[in-house]
Order: structure tokens, then C-alpha cells, then sequence
């Protein structure tokens, strides 16, 4: 059953249109996530779901049940925002509680639920604090803590590790995973990380200008994006994008030409690619696809290192192919000196083609 469903919504600020007649639905239990760059419409999307936000045009519906009109305080819908909104005067635990108070939950249950969410945040050193004595990451904590310490039909979570380091940020989204899974609890987050939303999700949806692009699991959205929006977004380090003419090879098969190089497309390149020809198109193809090889291999083309990252287990090479920038991740530790000669062969399984000015799919 559909735990939550959006058919047609638009939210408009004057002439603003925010958010543009999107619709979704989401699974019970299901953990989804909307990520897009600023602006998009994700956190207008989360706040109508909320009902903090008035909805200009269309339907929610949570639980089979319509609920535009529906005041937020009357949703049973919990949420834990970017901004903490902690109680000043409370103490960390105090802050736990009081959702649970104001419900009517009876001491000895608000003290074990308030215990088992300190313990799974980690926040039982802070119990007796207040939100001025706590660091940014440790507000968020509590903030995350204050949703997810009582029972809601669905939990909303506006970048809620926004403010956290890089391990802060992992140990906080494993403990979240592990609560959500083992309680099976329906979740929205929104975040501008996309790697996050890879790493937590069932599904996500990619929002821009208002619309979604794209609704899928992780592994659709990496390796089938719907367009170029989808595949620049998604991926990091991000795809390599070379644009040029589409050509007929030597052989009659497709082939792509830049300034100075071309590039051979596959076999598979769809009869679709007939209408572009001597048009310009752009091809994308992810630094984990691209291989060094020698330099006598069928299909491999000349570059010149122009820089090299060693990071740890990988390393990320910028080769300069002819005037066409390509980006290799490596997973050596191997150095290479700039200005080196090497050879390189992308994965023909893993080509992307792209329309530039519609940003549609071609192949």
C-alpha cells in the first residue's frame, strides 16, 4: 500500500513557480530521497508535505487519506529541519521529551524512549546540557533525536547532517539507516548530497527547476540516467562530458568528432543517432569506466597527464587528449609524472550520448 502519494502539485510564490507539477508515490517503509541543486523545489516539496506549506494546485495524500487542508500539528508526521528549533531552556533530554509530553505518553515510557534514542545518537553525554552548551553537530543530533523519538505515519528530514563532518556525517547516517530498517519506518530526506542519498536511499527523486527528472533506485540513476541533468548530478567525481560532431567512421559505424581526436562510439549506438548526424552532440562516460592500456590496443587513444591526485586506495588522473579534458579514477596508488604519454581505452558498455541543447538521452 502507498503510504504517501503527490498527483500533480505545484507550488507558486507569486510569480515564482517553485514547484511545478510534480507526482510521486512512496512505499510503506520505504526510505526516499529528493536531492537537486538549490532552488529546485525539494524543501517546498518536503514543508507541503508538512503542511507548512500551502499547496497552490493538486493533491497529497498520506495513508489513503487527502491532506492539503489538514493543519501540520494535525499530521502524524514528524520532522527534523537543517535550523534545530531546539528549546533554549530545555535540556537535551528535556528537548527529547517533549513531543512525547504534549501527546500524553505516560513518564516511565517517555524516560525509556528518551533513553533509547540518547544511546542510538550517541547523545547520553549530553543528557543534562542545553542547546547552548552544545556544538553545531550536536544540536543537529538532538534536533534528528526529537523526530525519530516518537511514533509518526512518516518522518520527514530536511539535510539533517548538514552540519556534521565527514565521519560525523557517516557514523550519524548508519545509525539513522539502522533505526529506520529495524522499525520500518517511512522517511523522506531531502539533501543537496548526492553521495548521501546514493548511500541511504530505496529510491530517489532528482528535482530541478521545479520538476522531476528523474525517479529511481540508486543504481538506476547511476548507471541509466534518464537525461544530462540526471547523469552531471549523479556520480561523483562527476561524468566526463566531450562535446563534438557525430561522423560516420571508416568502418560505417558512428563516431564522435572533436576538434582534434575523434572517438569511436560503439556498436550498439542506436539507429536513433541518424537524425544527429553532422549535428552536434555530447558524449558522457564516468572517470571509473576509463582504463589505462597499451598503447597498440584497438580503440585506445593518446593523452598526456596534465594532473594527479593520490588519494589514498585510488587515484584520480586529468589526462589532456588533444585539447579534450578526460578525468580517470584508478584504483592504484601508482604516481604519474605531468606530461607523461599514456594510452587509454574507454568502456564501450558505459558510453553515454547526449542531445546538448534538449539534454535528452540518445544512447
Amino acid at each position: 500500500m502507498d503510504k504517501l502519494i503527490l498527483d500533480n502539485v505545484f507550488k507558486n510564490y507569486g510569480e515564482v513557480k517553485a514547484v511545478q507539477g510534480i507526482s510521486f508515490s512512496m512505499e510503506e517503509k520505504e526510505f526516499i530521497s529528493i536531492v537537486g541543486p538549490s532552488g529546485c523545489g525539494k524543501s517546498s516539496t518536503l514543508r507541503m508535505v508538512a503542511g507548512l506549506e500551502e499547496i497552490s494546485n493538486g493533491s497529497i495524500l498520506l495513508d489513503q487519506e487527502k491532506i492539503n487542508h489538514i493543519r501540520a500539528r494535525d499530521r502524524d508526521v514528524a520532522l527534523a529541519f537543517e535550523s534545530y528549533a531546539l528549546y533554549p531552556h530545555l535540556t537535551v533530554s528535556g528537548n527529547l521529551a517533549f513531543p512525547l509530553e504534549v501527546r500524553g505518553f505516560k513518564k516511565e515510557e517517555i524516560a525509556e524512549k528518551v533513553d533509547a534514542i540518547l544511546e542510538l545518537l550517541d547523545l547520553e553525554p549530553y543528557r543534562d546540557m542545553t542547546p547552548t552548551e552544545l556544538s553545531g553537530g550536536e544540536q543537529q543530533r538532538v534536533a534528528l533525536g526529537r523526530a525519530l523519538v516518537r511514533k509518526a505515519s512518516l518522518y520527514l528530514l530536511d539535510e539533517p547532517f548538514s552540519h556534521l563532518d565527514a565521519q560525523q556525517k557517516i557514523d550519524l547516517r548508519t545509525r539513522v539507516l539502522r533505526i529506520q530498517k529495524l522499525n520500518g519506518l517511512s522517511v523522506i530526506l531531502v539533501t543537496h548530497d548526492q553521495l548521501e542519498a546514493l548511500a541511504m536511499s530505496d529510491r530517489i527523486i532528482v528535482m530541478n527547476d521545479g520538476k522531476i527528472q528523474q525517479f529511481g533506485t540508486p543504481e538506476e540513476l547511476y548507471e541509466e540516467p534518464a537525461n544530462l541533468f540526471v547523469a552531471d548530478f549523479i556520480g561523483e567525481p562527476p561524468m566526463n562530458f566531450i562535446g563534438g560532431s557525430l561522423v560516420r567512421g571508416d568502418g560505417g559505424g558512428y563516431t564522435l568528432q572533436c576538434e582534434n581526436i575523434r572517438f569511436p562510439l560503439p556498436e550498439r549506438s542506436t539507429e536513433k543517432l541518424a537524425g544527429y548526424l553532422e549535428r552536434k552532440i555530447l558524449m558522457g562516460v564516468r572517470p571509473q569506466h576509463i582504463s589505462l592500456a597499451d598503447k597498440n590496443s584497438q580503440g585506445a587513444f593518446e593523452g598526456v597527464v596534465f594532473s594527479y591526485e593520490y588519494q589514498g586506495e585510488m587515484g584520480y588522473l586529468s589526462l589532456d587528449c588533444k585539447g579534450e579534458r578526460v578525468l580517470i579514477e584508478l584504483k592504484h596508488t601508482m604516481h604519474y609524472t605531468t606530461d607523461t604519454r599514456l594510452w587509454c581505452l574507454f568502456d564501450d558498455t558505459h558510453i553515454y550520448l547526449f542531445d546538448p541543447n534538449t539534454g535528452e538521452r540518445l544512447m
